[in-house]
């Protein structure tokens, strides 16, 4: 898990030094917004603005392992906490001034997630209620499916998961949250969108709860 950690403490280095935990979990929340969930179910629309921004590709295989799964040894595409396409994970440095974030996608479960190496877990938490509340319309099923907390090497690992269900694959996902409790890990903080295709698929977070086999 060490070396884990230095591969994607690494790569969120290139990003700049994060300032204040409040703007860092502002401007994280922000991303999250602005491109994990007004571009769902367009994967490649969210390919293009990374490519539109400039942003840097995540390359190192360990790093790339954290923030977006990998190939296990059958060639399958595989996360800590889920299936996927071989070759399918996706990871890019996000520079911002307020912190360190990484943006990733997934093929299978088809998936966009944003990392924060540091932002404060209760503001981030906040944040998600929100978004959980603002998903509640007539003909939407919110659903809580997953709240837990799991210790790691890093600190304690909050994770939360609703599924928003509008009656189709075309509008509805899964939405993730997962914090830790103390700075000084590969991340402080993710949210996911992921899409359901039927309305209690199994939900697989991209969560790294422990190294790879």
């Amino acid at each position: 898990m060490k070396r884990l950690a230095f591969a994607a403490a690494a790569a969120l280095a290139v990003v700049g030094q994060p300032a204040r935990a409040d703007e860092a979990a502002a401007n994280f929340v922000k991303l999250f917004s602005d491109v994990c969930v007004a571009k769902f179910g367009h994967l490649t629309t969210v390919w293009d603005w990374a490519d539109e921004q400039n942003l840097l590709p995540i390359t190192n295989p360990q790093a790339l392992a954290v923030f977006a799964g990998r190939p296990n040894q059958d060639g399958k595409m595989i996360s800590f906490a889920g299936g996927g396409v071989p070759g399918s994970g996706k990871a890019w440095a996000v520079p911002d001034p307020a912190g360190r974030f990484v943006l990733a996608t997934r093929l299978d479960p088809e998936s966009c997630v944003v990392w924060a190496q540091k932002a404060d877990p209760g503001e981030v938490d906040a944040a998600y209620a929100k978004m959980v509340a603002q998903a509640v319309a007539p003909g939407v099923e919110v659903k809580l499916a997953d709240d837990r907390t799991v210790n790691i090497p890093d600190g304690a690992v909050h994770i939360r998961v609703y599924r928003v269900w509008s009656g189709s694959a075309l509008n509805s996902y899964a939405l993730a949250l997962a914090t830790v409790n103390r700075p000084g890990g590969p991340f402080q903080a993710m949210l996911e969108t992921q899409r359901l295709v039927e309305p209690d698929d199994a939900i697989n977070p991209m969560v790294p709860l422990e190294p790879p086999g």
